[in-house]
């Protein structure tokens, strides 16, 4: 009996379960399609480095000898040791200068191996040349094919013997600056040190070692890197782990920045639904009190009845979890495909669905069952000769305003919707909450293109002015770079790879170096143009918030390849998008007995193509190209913000419209009365809207402030190289409260068009 009358119900009441269930759903598709999109990504990352056997640590040097090989292979924590030469050069392929290619010389491969698309397995003992993928495919390369290349003017010929990918190049770009990677455009290439031009000036820079066991924590990590640069003697190299290789962390913080957002998301679509089951079920075990009596004198127990009335719950619930978690596991992954395929580069993307999702849906299960718990107990407490009479009306106390000189004043509809919200607390809160929600999303969503939009003018239109960036060859000698800087008016600068030391930490990062010039500029955390110090150094407010550092204090710091090490006050911070580092002017440096040696020069005049060709630069990036690849990168996040605002406006449409029909049954009788008292419809519906308007105002300035720092928590978990500023133009606030009172208005005419449908016998008709 009890199960027909469960069925009835939920049939009679399904407006307000379907919202419930809509509110599950959407919860469960958001967390379990996001959590199989970035639990696939752990997957698919981990994958590939045990098929790569992904080396653990990196050392970045000069002339690496075979003794020192030895000494590290010695150790009982190093398996294994790997020499290779990493050279910037050019490939000559189409017309004009020829791409960028990063040659890697190796002298073994016994740990991080490239992943084979096409052709042969990587061998040392064999002659040619192994592609990068996206690079051969832009270029129409194949296997067998011959390709030119050059590096300091010195020209040589590989054929093509495999087309690859690696791990170590999951996320790379040609410049520090750019935000966006235009694979295809530059590439890598893995030789034997053997096809190296000039045998008698073969060197190695580069150690890639595979450690014994598994790194558990940063201090195990760091008392390694100390290991190292002990056992080698050397204290001008550095020593990378994965986890300060670009494209390894890159990835790993984009998972846990999914992770994060699928929880957050997902809480808001939670809240709601449980709001959802208080307001229902409440009202439904009031409306049912009489039959709950009826129940109690038919001899059923107490512990049967409150579970007939929790199974409303868990079954709605339960539906709506189920489907969410299946339908968004199977869909929304595919969403973000398109996205991290740009960015990232792996052999193979998958779904899987983790633990978290099965204890998401378990969570949402139980909540609903407390709350349904919670919502109907008040009725099944009392005996059955209580429960079979109606309930008493409520004790109302009038509150501070109507007992105030101001209520006599205000209009009867404004004193009849303040007291029907007194009365109504649960119901009010619940659409303030679905409101709300519906604003956040709305702000989130147009706020992101905000924070992209300002990424471009930022980066490219206030801190870098200049529209071309020249990169000089390795062979060019100082004087020559200067004869270029002055034939185009530019500004020289010097780039390179530094190491930040603190008690606990050390990080990669970089060191720029700026001559006189107009074309780069720095920033505060206000947005205002600050000038270099020239005593102490300049820190980039990521860097120094990694670091654990401030204004004022010490950090240790030395040059990729320079022995030895400064420790240096911060005096100032700056705030750049990417190259995470410190900043000096050619003066400061200098002043630490550094030579200054510009590896590039920012200027405003055209590049003619000679100059592009010649051997004397190494590359010519455009900053327009630059915007333009940022651009392209919009169109997905076009679709993502279309997915937040169909999500947003489904929840205010769910929630406001569950509301509405909640508030029109608990006020039929009242409304009745006021058509009997004369009102007509127009104005009970004028007084219905005049409630609904005080609700999506309050919901609204609600939403404003929390869809701000739901904007800004999203921006916070980007990775360590990135500082993205959480950004939200004036025109992003106006269309989330257009957005907002569109959908609640619309909701709201539609309810109260059912003010003409309202039966009056029924209406008014006394208790039976």
């Amino acid at each position: 009996m009890l199960k027909r009358k469960l069925l009835r119900d939920l049939w009679q009441n399904r407006t307000q379960f379907i919202s419930i269930f809509l509110m599950a759903f959407l919860g469960l598709f958001v967390f379990a399609g996001i959590d199989a999109e970035s639990t696939g990504i752990g997957v698919s990352t981990t994958q590939y480095y045990e098929e790569t056997d992904l080396a653990d640590n990196w050392v970045m040097g000069s002339s690496f000898s075979t003794d020192e090989v030895k000494k590290l292979e010695a150790l009982d924590q190093v398996s294994v040791v790997d020499r290779k030469l990493v050279l910037d050069g050019k490939a000559k392929v189409g017309e004009g200068e020829g791409p960028t290619m990063e040659f890697n010389f190796m002298e073994s491969m016994n740990c991080s191996l490239p992943y084979v698309k096409e052709g042969e397995p990587f061998d040392v003992d064999k002659d040619g040349v192994w592609i990068e993928e996206l690079f051969a495919k832009t270029w129409n390369l194949k296997v067998g094919d011959y390709v030119r290349f050059e590096y300091e003017g010195i020209q040589f010929t590989e054929q093509i013997r495999g087309i690859i990918i690696h791990p170590e190049y999951i996320f790379y770009s040609l410049d520090s600056n750019s935000m966006m990677p235009n694979y295809g455009t530059y590439g890598y290439a893995y030789m034997s040190s053997k096809e190296y031009p000039i045998q008698e000036q073969l060197y190695y820079n580069y150690l890639v070692i595979r450690q014994t066991g598994e790194v558990e924590t940063s201090a195990e990590s760091l008392a390694f890197k100390e290991l190292v640069k002990a056992t080698l003697n050397r204290q001008n190299i550095v020593v990378l782990d994965r986890n300060q290789n670009g494209g390894i962390e890159a990835i790993a913080s984009e998972q846990s920045q999914h992770a994060a957002m699928g929880i957050m998301f997902s809480a808001v679509f939670l809240l709601i639904a449980v709001m959802g089951i208080v307001t229902t079920m409440t009202r439904m075990t009031s409306n049912q009190r009489i039959q709950i009596g009826t129940l109690k004198a038919l001899g059923f127990s107490k512990g049967r009845i409150t579970w007939h009335y929790v199974s409303y719950g868990i079954v709605i619930s339960a539906l709506g979890s189920l489907a969410g978690t299946i339908i968004g596991y199977l869909y929304l992954p595919l969403l973000f495909l398109q996205s991290m395929t740009a960015y990232y580069i792996l052999p193979q993307w998958t779904t899987q669905v983790s633990v978290k999702t099965y204890y998401a849906i378990a969570l949402s299960i139980l909540v609903s069952s407390i709350v349904s718990f919670l919502a109907c107990r008040r009725e099944l407490k009392d005996m059955p000769a209580i429960t079979l009479k109606p309930a008493a009306p409520k004790n109302m106390k009038h509150s501070m305003l109507e007992k105030s000189r101001m209520w006599l004043s205000l209009n009867f509809s404004t004193q009849w919707n303040f007291r029907d919200v007194l009365r109504n607390k649960a119901r009010s809160i619940m659409g303030i909450a679905g409101v709300a929600g519906c604003t956040m999303l709305l702000l989130c969503a147009f706020g992101c293109k905000d924070c992209v939009d300002k990424i471009v003018v930022w980066q490219y239109g206030e801190l870098t002015t200049g529209q071309y960036k020249v990169v000089f060859g390795q062979q060019v000698s100082n004087l020559e770079k200067r004869q270029y800087n002055q034939e185009f008016k530019g500004q020289l600068v010097q780039e390179g790879s530094c190491e930040f030391k603190t008690d606990t930490l050390v990080k990669k990062g970089m060191i720029t170096v700026l001559d006189d010039g107009n074309y780069l500029h720095y920033q505060n955390y206000e947005g205002d143009e600050i000038r270099l110090p020239q005593n102490g150094i300049a820190m980039s407010a990521k860097m120094a918030k990694v670091l654990g550092l401030e204004v004022g204090d010490f950090v240790e710091w030395h040059i990729v390849g320079e022995k030895n090490w400064e420790r240096s006050r911060i005096t100032s911070l700056y705030r750049t998008p990417t190259g995470q580092g410190i900043t000096l002017p050619r003066a400061a440096y200098e002043a630490l007995e550094y030579d200054f040696n510009p590896t590039s020069f920012y200027t405003n005049m055209t590049i003619p193509q000679y100059v592009r060709d010649s051997d004397d630069i190494s590359g010519v990036i455009s900053i327009d190209q630059l915007k333009h690849d940022l651009d392209d990168n919009m169109e997905t996040m076009n679709l993502m913000i279309g997915i937040l605002i169909i999500a947003a406006v489904l929840l205010g449409i769910i929630v406001l419209y569950n509301m509405g029909v909640l508030s029109f049954m608990e006020k039929t009788r009242e409304v009745a009365t006021l058509k009997v008292l004369g009102f007509s419809s127009g104005k009970i519906r004028r007084i219905l809207r005049q409630q609904n308007n005080w609700i999506t105002i309050i919901g609204i300035i609600a939403g404003l402030i929390l869809g701000y720092q739901f904007l800004d928590i999203i921006m916070q978990t980007m990775s360590e190289d990135n500082d993205m500023p959480t950004v939200v133009y004036l025109a992003s606030y106006i269309y989330a409260i257009i957005g907002t009172w569109l959908t609640s208005t619309g909701v709201n005419y539609m309810l109260s068009g059912k003010v003409k449908t309202i039966c009056m016998v029924d209406a008014l008709k006394g208790v039976e």
